[in-house]
């Protein structure tokens, strides 16, 4: 059966609960925008977008207006209850929150 999605658009209610590997996730912060990308996602998660979706890439969006970061790319760490953005010797804390993952069909060429 071939796929039927090729893009999703998913609700979670926490952004903790979707990343159980924090070193392999990236937080890309722009002028209008905040996304964190990378291979971090929970086992449970990465199965289910390997069900629905081919050769999936997910991407968390947060929205730029929530975070008081200035533009760049950052490390994500998390100690016990907070998760840190780094760069630089700079350390922003990132509280859990509501976000949005956008799933897309990356099929390779």
């Amino acid at each position: 059966m071939p796929f039927a999605f090729q893009k999703m658009q998913l609700e979670a209610g926490s952004l903790f609960a979707l990343i159980s590997t924090w070193t392999e996730m990236q937080l890309i912060v722009s002028e209008d925008a905040a996304t964190i990308i990378g291979y971090g996602y929970s086992d449970e998660i990465a199965g289910a977008f390997s069900v629905l979706v081919f050769d999936w890439e997910a991407t968390v969006l947060i929205p730029k207006e929530e975070l008081d970061i200035p533009p760049g790319s950052y490390d994500l760490i998390r100690d016990k209850e907070t998760l840190y953005a780094c760069k630089e010797q700079q350390a922003y804390p990132l509280a859990d929150r509501p976000v949005r993952v956008e799933v897309v069909s990356v099929p390779e060429e």
